[in-house]
C-alpha cells in the first residue's frame, strides 16, 4: 500500500512537469516581467510619495506583477493541455524509436548480458581457447541494425509526421523529414533493380487486361478500343510494380532476401570507390564497333538480350547500389539518435529512454551480467580442458 502511494505521488510529479514545458516561453514571460517591475520599483524609489506620480507608478507596477502570474498561469495550463495530449498522440512515435534503440543495442551486442559473454571470450582466447562463433552471433554494426529495422520503424514515422505534427519540434520535423528524404532514395534504388528485371519486359509490353473484366462490363469492353484497353492495363501494371516496391520495403524478410547479394555494412560504405574521385580519370571513349546495333529476329531474341544487359548493369552498379543504401541507412541512424536526445529533454518521455547508450563506458556492475560473464568463463573453461 506504501509503495503503490508512493508511485501515485511520483507519477503525479511527473506529469506536473507538462506544465513547465517548453521553458523558453516561461522564462521569457518572467524575464521580461522581472525587468519591467524592476525598472517600476527603481522609478518608485526616486519619486517622492506624496506625488502623484508616485501612485501611479505603485499602479503599474501592481499591475504588472499581477499581469505576470495570470500570464504565468495561463501560459503552464496550456502547456500542460498541450503535453498531455501529446502524451497520449506520440505513444507509437516514441515507442517505435525506443524499440529500435533496444534492437539496436542487441543486435550490436552492446547490451550488458551480451558484454559479459564477450568479455569471457576474450579472455578464453587470450589464455591459449579457441572460439568459433556462428554468422548469426557475430554482432552487426550501426548500419547492419538501422537497415534490418527500417520496414518496421519508417511507417511509424511517416505517421507522426504526416499527421502529428502539431506535436513535435522544429528539430524533429526536420530530422524526421530527412529521414523520409534517405528512405525515399532507398526506395529508388530498389525500385530501379526491379526495372532492371525480367519483370518489366512483360510489364510494359504486354499488360494484363483480364482485370478490365472486374471493372467494366463485357459489352463496354467489347467496343473499346485497343489503345485505350492498353493504356489503362499498362498504368496498373506500373501501378503494380509501385506496390511490389512498397511490399518488399515493409516485410523485413522480403528485404533481407532481396537484396542479400549487397553488402550494406560500414564495410560496404567504406570499401566503395568512386572513379570520378580520381585525378587522372578520363571517361571512355565512344566506339560504335563496341555496340551491335542488328536488330533482333523476334521478341524472345529481343527479350533475352535486354535481359542480359540489365544482368550486367546489375552487376556493374552492385558496389555503388551497397554505397549509397548504406550512405542512407548511415544518415538515418544519425537522424533517430538526433530525436533521441529531442524525446529526452521532454517531460516524462525522457524516463523511457533513460539507460547507457555507450557501450565502452558501461561497467559490468549489475548482478545478471556478474552471473553470465562467470558462467560463460567456466563453460569456455572446461571447453579447453575437453580439447
Amino acid at each position: 500500500m506504501k509503495m503503490r502511494f508512493k508511485y501515485r505521488i511520483k507519477e503525479a510529479l511527473q506529469f506536473m512537469a507538462f506544465a513547465f514545458y517548453p521553458k523558453t516561453t516561461l522564462i521569457a514571460c518572467a524575464v521580461f516581467s522581472g525587468v519591467v517591475i524592476t525598472i517600476l520599483g527603481m522609478a518608485m524609489s526616486l519619486i517622492p510619495h506624496d506625488s502623484a506620480w508616485y501612485n501611479l507608478v505603485f499602479a503599474l507596477t501592481t499591475g504588472a506583477a499581477g499581469s505576470f502570474f495570470v500570464s504565468f498561469v495561463v501560459e503552464m495550463a496550456n502547456n500542460y493541455r498541450h503535453n498531455k495530449l501529446a502524451w497520449h498522440e506520440l505513444q507509437d512515435y516514441f515507442s517505435a524509436v525506443i524499440d529500435y534503440e533496444g534492437k539496436k543495442q542487441v543486435l550490436m551486442q552492446h547490451v550488458p548480458t551480451q558484454r559479459a559473454e564477450k568479455k569471457a571470450r576474450e579472455e578464453f582466447v587470450a589464455a591459449g581457447g579457441v572460439v568459433e562463433l556462428d554468422e548469426l552471433d557475430q554482432p552487426e554494426d550501426l548500419i547492419q541494425a538501422t537497415w534490418e529495422q527500417l520496414p518496421k520503424i519508417v511507417p511509424v514515422l511517416r505517421t507522426t509526421l504526416d499527421e502529428k505534427k502539431a506535436f513535435l519540434s522544429d528539430k524533429e520535423i526536420i530530422e524526421l523529414k530527412n529521414i523520409l528524404s534517405d528512405f525515399s532514395q532507398i526506395r529508388d534504388e530498389i525500385k530501379m533493380l526491379i526495372m532492371f528485371s525480367p519483370l518489366l519486359h512483360n510489364v510494359m509490353n504486354h499488360p494484363d487486361e483480364g482485370f478490365l473484366r472486374n471493372i467494366y462490363s463485357g459489352n463496354i469492353l467489347a467496343d473499346m478500343p485497343d489503345w485505350i484497353r492498353k493504356h489503362i492495363a499498362g498504368s496498373e501494371s506500373e501501378a503494380g510494380m509501385e506496390r511490389l516496391v512498397d511490399t518488399i520495403l515493409s516485410d523485413d524478410y522480403l528485404l533481407t532476401r532481396f537484396m542479400e547479394d549487397y553488402d550494406i555494412s560500414q564495410h560496404g560504405l567504406e570499401s566503395y570507390h568512386s572513379p570520378f574521385d580520381d585525378e587522372d580519370y578520363e571517361p571512355e571513349a565512344y566506339d560504335a564497333d563496341d555496340y551491335d546495333f542488328s536488330e533482333p529476329e523476334d521478341e524472345e531474341e529481343f527479350k533475352a538480350l535486354h535481359n542480359e544487359q540489365n544482368k550486367m548493369m546489375i552487376e556493374e552498379r552492385k558496389p555503388f547500389v551497397s554505397w549509397h543504401i548504406s550512405r542512407c541507412c548511415s544518415d538515418i541512424a544519425e537522424s533517430i539518435d538526433i530525436l533521441e536526445r529531442a524525446i529526452l529533454k521532454q517531460p516524462f518521455y525522457g524516463l523511457h529512454l533513460e539507460f547507457d547508450r555507450s557501450a565502452e563506458k558501461a561497467r559490468l556492475d549489475d548482478p545478471v551480467s556478474s552471473f553470465i560473464y562467470e558462467h560463460e568463463k567456466k563453460r569456455l573453461g572446461k571447453e579447453m580442458k575437453n580439447r
